[in-house]
C-alpha cells in the first residue's frame, strides 16, 4: 500500500462493537464505508478479551423489546448460529454468548452492508484542515497510508482521533481485567453445589438477583452466570482467604476473588473473570507491566479453582484473553453529558482527575462506595420514561437493586445523539460507549449500547457525507432526518405516541415496536 491515498465517504476507526455498529449503520445509507481494525478479527475488547456476556438492555421488565437495530440484528444472528441461547428474550439478567463466533457474525454483517474491512490497520493520526477532519493517517502491514474521508467515526475506545485532533477530553480511572477459559468443566456440578447451599449464593450483584434467578437461567435458559464480584460473597473463596489458602491481592492486582463464571449448557467450557487492575493511565510501560502480571495471576486463580470449586476438579486453562479489557479511560468532554441518572445534561460536568488525586471513582461507583451527588444515583426513583429530542436509541432504565429489589425498569431511557459530538473539531463523531461524553464514564459502556451509538453515528455520517455537510450541521438542521433513517434501520425510538410527539411516522414493517415478546 505504501504512501497510497485512499478515498471513502465514511471512515470508521476501530472494529469493536461500536465500530461494527457504525460501519453497518453507514453502509445501510448507501455510503462507501471503510472500517479499520488493528487486530485480525472484529469485536474489539468483547472478542479479544472474551467478554462473553452483555447486559440485557433489550427488554423492559414488563417484556417489551425496546432496543433494536444493530444490537438486535447481531443478537438474532448469534442465536441462529447457536452462539447464544434461543431463550434470551426475558427482562432480567445477563445474555451469555460465544465471543469467538461473534467475530464471524460481525464479518457477515459487514459483508451484507457493503463495508470494506481493513484488518491489521491502525489509525495513527487525523488529518485536520480548517477545523475539520478530512482523513486519517494509518499504519498497514504494507506501510503508511492516508485515507481521505468525508466523515470519520472514532470507535477506538480511547477516543484517539478526537484526542489527537485537539478535542477536550477527560480521563476516568477505571479497572482492567484479564479473562481466561477453562475446558473440561462440569457446570452441572457447580449448579448442584449451589442447589445444596443456596444461602451461599450472593444477593443482588451484577444484574443477578439471587440463587433462584441463577437456577432459572440454568434450568430454563441454558446458561450459567455466576456474577462478577460474586466470589467476594462466596464462602469457598472467603474462607480460603481467612485461612491463608488464597490471596485476594498480589501487588497492584486486586479482587482476585471476584470469580465471574460464564458458561452455556452443552459446553464443557467456562470463561472466568477474576482479577482486576486499576488503570490510571494509558502509558504503554504501565499497561505492559499490567499484562505481564495478569498472565501470572490467571494461573494462580485457576489453580485455586481446580482444587476448590465443584465441577472444576479436572478442568484446565484452554485460553487466556489476548489483552486486558480496560473498562474506561479517555473520553470526550462536551457541553452535553449523559449523567448518573441517565439524563442528558447541558453544561460541563467535571469529573475527578484520578491521575492527580488518586481517586478511583469508577470503582467506588461500582461498589456503591460513594455518596457524592455528582456520581451516586438519586435515591428517589420513579418508573417514568426519560425522553430526549435527539434520541437515537432506547434501553430500559436501570434500577437500584438495594432500594427496589429490581435491576430493570418498566420505563425506558433515551440515548441522546449529542453525547457523541466532540468540541472543537468537525466531521467527527465519537461513538464508543466508553468514550462518549458521560459522567460516570461507565454509563453507556455496554456492548448493546455501543452498537446503538455506533449505528446512529454511522447513519448520521452516511447522510452527512451524501449532503456534503458536517454531522454537526446536519444534526442541528435535520435531527428528524437522522431519526427517520434510524427508524428505517429498525431502531426503536419510542412508542407510537412518542414518535408522533417527535414528528416521526411509526415504522410499519415487522412486529410492532415496543411490543411484548
Amino acid at each position: 500500500m505504501g504512501e497510497k491515498i485512499i478515498e471513502t465517504d465514511v471512515l470508521v476507526c476501530g472494529g469493536g462493537c461500536s465500530g461494527c455498529g457504525a460501519a453497518w449503520g453507514a453502509g445501510r445509507t448507501g455510503a462507501k464505508v471503510i472500517l479499520l481494525e488493528r487486530n485480525g478479527f472484529l469485536g474489539g475488547i468483547a472478542s479479544s478479551s472474551m467478554i462473553s456476556n452483555l447486559y440485557n438492555h433489550f427488554i423492559t421488565r414488563d417484556g417489551r423489546m425496546v432496543m433494536k437495530g444493530a444490537p438486535l440484528e447481531w443478537m438474532e444472528r448469534m442465536e441462529k448460529r447457536g452462539a447464544a441461547t434461543s431463550k434470551w428474550r426475558y427482562p432480567d439478567g445477563r445474555l451469555v454468548h460465544d465471543p469467538e463466533q461473534m467475530k464471524v457474525v460481525f464479518d457477515e454483517m459487514m459483508e451484507d452492508a457493503g463495508v470494506e474491512v481493513l484488518f491489521h490497520t491502525m489509525a495513527l493520526k487525523p488529518l485536520v484542515e480548517d477545523g475539520k477532519i478530512t482523513g486519517v493517517w494509518v499504519n498497514t502491514p504494507d506501510g503508511k497510508a492516508l485515507i481521505r474521508a468525508k466523515q470519520v467515526v472514532d470507535t477506538t475506545g480511547e477516543c484517539d482521533m478526537a484526542w489527537k485532533a485537539g478535542a477536550p477530553t477527560r480521563y476516568a480511572c477505571g479497572m482492567a481485567t484479564l479473562t481466561f477459559k477453562f475446558a473440561n468443566v462440569r457446570l452441572e456440578e457447580l449448579y448442584e453445589h449451589f442447589k445444596k447451599h443456596p444461602e451461599t449464593f450472593p444477593i443482588g450483584i451484577d444484574a443477578m438477583k439471587d440463587f433462584k434467578e441463577f437456577e432459572e437461567e440454568w434450568l430454563n435458559r441454558d446458561v450459567l452466570y455466576f456474577p462478577h464480584s460474586g466470589g467476594e460473597d462466596w464462602d469457598l473463596f472467603q474462607d480460603a482467604i481467612k485461612e491463608g489458602r488464597f490471596q485476594k491481592e498480589i501487588g497492584d492486582i486486586f479482587s482476585m476473588d471476584s470469580c465471574c463464571i460464564i458458561g452455556m449448557k452443552g459446553s464443557d467450557t467456562a470463561v472466568i473473570n477474576s482479577q482486576m487492575w486499576r488503570i490510571r493511565s494509558l502509558d504503554p510501560f504501565v499497561l505492559s507491566d499490567a499484562e505481564e502480571r495478569a498472565h501470572e495471576a490467571v494461573y494462580y486463580v485457576a489453580d485455586f479453582m481446580i482444587k476448590n470449586i465443584p465441577g472444576f476438579e479436572h478442568a484446565y486453562v484452554a485460553q487466556v484473553s489476548d489483552e486486558l479489557a480496560i473498562r474506561v479511560s479517555r473520553g470526550i468532554e462536551s457541553d452535553v453529558t449523559f449523567d448518573k441518572d441517565e439524563q442528558k445534561k447541558t453544561g460541563k460536568i467535571h469529573s475527578d482527575d484520578p491521575t492527580a488525586n488518586g481517586t478511583d471513582i469508577e470503582y467506588n461507583i461500582l461498589r456503591n462506595l460513594t455518596g457524592d451527588e455528582k456520581y451516586a444515583k438519586s435515591k428517589d426513583f420513579e418508573e417514568e420514561d426519560i425522553y430526549q429530542q435527539d434520541v437515537i436509541a432506547c434501553r430500559p432504565r436501570q434500577m437500584n437493586f438495594k432500594l427496589t429489589g429490581e435491576f430493570v425498569s418498566n420505563a425506558t431511557v433515551d440515548i441522546p445523539f449529542g453525547v457523541m459530538l466532540p468540541e472543537g473539531v468537525d466531521n467527527l463523531l465519537v461513538a464508543s460507549g466508553k468514550s462518549v461524553s458521560a459522567v460516570p464514564q461507565t454509563m453507556l459502556r455496554y456492548q448493546s449500547a455501543g452498537m446503538s451509538l455506533g449505528q446512529a453515528a454511522g447513519a448520521a455520517a452516511g447522510l452527512a457525507a451524501k449532503e456534503g455537510v458536517t454531522v454537526r450541521e446536519l444534526a442541528a438542521r435535520d435531527m428528524k432526518g437522522i431519526q427517520e433513517e434510524l427508524l428505517s434501520q429498525n431502531v426503536y425510538l419510542g412508542t407510537e405516541e412518542r414518535l408522533k410527539e417527535l414528528g416521526l411516522a411509526e415504522k410499519k414493517k415487522g412486529p410492532a415496536e415496543g411490543s411484548p415478546v
